[in-house]
């Protein structure tokens, strides 16, 4: 099954996605990921199983800012 993986520059995003994508009903889960070069924050993704829903629509309409979006299998 495919995933989303949601990358967010603080785990206060990470919980706010997680909030915001679990009333649309979908199962979330936050993990810690490997510190990048870049500086992007505290590096945190949610990760979101596949979807028909525009998970980048709502977390855009809902003030959650994602680094990178990448679907993973």
């Amino acid at each position: 099954m495919k995933k989303m993986r949601i990358k967010v520059g603080s785990v206060t995003y990470a919980m706010k996605a997680k909030a915001v994508l679990q009333r649309y009903g979908l199962r979330v889960q936050i993990i810690k990921t490997a510190k990048s070069m870049k500086n992007e924050g505290c590096g945190y993704a949610v990760i979101v199983p596949e979807t028909d829903l525009n998970v980048a629509e709502i977390l855009r309409r809902e003030g959650v800012s994602a680094l990178e979006m990448k679907w993973e299998t």
